[in-house]
């Protein structure tokens, strides 16, 4: 059983899979298969996709785990593991995010609305929970209407997908209490 089935399962959710696809490559013959599982976890839709590849290619397209927020919302938001570029932009600007907490300032790179993220860089849970993980947030163009979280190789077990949920979770309770809605 894989992680999808697991988590759908215990949260008596939906699962799916397509059909396996298979395609003959200059390199070798290649299968390809997305999985796919949506689940609610305190009144909330949560979504979790998989476009799984093996054969000669034996490579998996990142989980996508998005939340949905039911309405659409103003704000941006933007998290990722800093680059040197980024590195090098907190050297010459270093006020810029100070009032993110230093370990992980030093580990992400923070975007977007300036009041979600001073919410979020004081809530001692949710920067504890992204701390020393390699994960993607944004919630794409305006208005939004959901946040996605990319773990950048896996969801290794059921602990880490429940504290990716509390990320979400305390980003959404931010993003509605901020009474941003369109």
């Amino acid at each position: 059983m894989n992680i999808i089935q697991e988590l759908t399962k215990k949260y008596d959710g939906k699962y799916s899979e397509d059909l396996t696809k298979s395609v003959n490559s200059p390199i070798k013959k290649y299968v390809y298969q997305p999985k796919s599982g949506i689940i609610e976890v305190d009144g909330t839709k949560i979504s979790i996709n998989l476009n799984e590849v093996g054969g000669a290619m034996p490579v998996t397209e990142p989980f996508r785990i998005t939340l949905h927020l039911g309405k659409n919302h103003k704000t941006k938001l933007t998290v990722f593991p800093k680059d040197l570029w980024n590195q090098f932009l907190d050297f010459i600007l270093p006020k810029r995010r100070e009032f993110i907490p230093k370990p992980v300032r030093k580990q992400f790179w923070f975007g977007g609305d300036k009041d979600l993220l001073k919410q979020l860089a004081s809530d001692k849970t949710f920067t504890e929970s992204i701390i020393n993980e390699r994960i993607y947030i944004e919630t794409g163009k305006k208005p939004i209407d959901r946040v996605v979280l990319t773990p950048e190789y896996e969801i290794k077990d059921i602990d880490q997908f429940e504290k990716f949920i509390t990320v979400l979770k305390q980003i959404e309770n931010k993003i509605k209490t901020a009474h941003n809605k369109v």
